[in-house]
């Protein structure tokens, strides 16, 4: 026989429990039963304290703190969307200014590079040349 196949019989060999596994495992399982969980705890002390345990009461006041909500985080979006269209107008109008400013700035520096190279300013060849078109 493989090694192996021994090893597996030996781990899947049936063993008899202690004599007090199935008081132990009733135990613990009526310990979790009786022990309430947090969310009970907290449901039955404002039920208590209100009254209002199971009572159409409960559910209206439930509702109407849903719709609250509802409505609260409808308003929100609302703010978060116009922000967000404003931001991207506002983007919009950065970047054109800047292209306009870039353009600016071109000319600009075109006119210098002319007069450095000993030519007249662009702006003063149009005029002349005009004036000599207009005669």
């Amino acid at each position: 026989m493989n090694p192996l196949d021994n090893e597996l019989r030996s781990a899947f060999r049936q063993v008899e429990p202690p004599p007090d596994f199935a008081k132990r495992v009733l135990s613990c399982i009526q310990a979790t039963e009786q022990k309430p969980g947090w969310r009970q705890a907290l449901v039955s002390r404002l039920a208590s304290r209100f009254k209002l345990a199971r009572s159409r009461r409960l559910r209206w006041v439930t509702a109407c703190a849903l719709a609250c909500l509802i409505a609260v985080a409808a308003v929100q979006y609302r703010r978060y969307e116009r922000r967000k269209v404003e931001g991207e107008m506002a983007r919009a109008q950065v970047m054109l200014a800047l292209r306009i400013a870039s353009d600016k700035l071109n000319v600009a520096l075109k006119s210098v590079e002319r007069v450095d190279r000993g030519q007249p300013p662009e702006r003063a060849r149009r005029k002349s040349s005009r004036r000599m078109e207009h005669l």
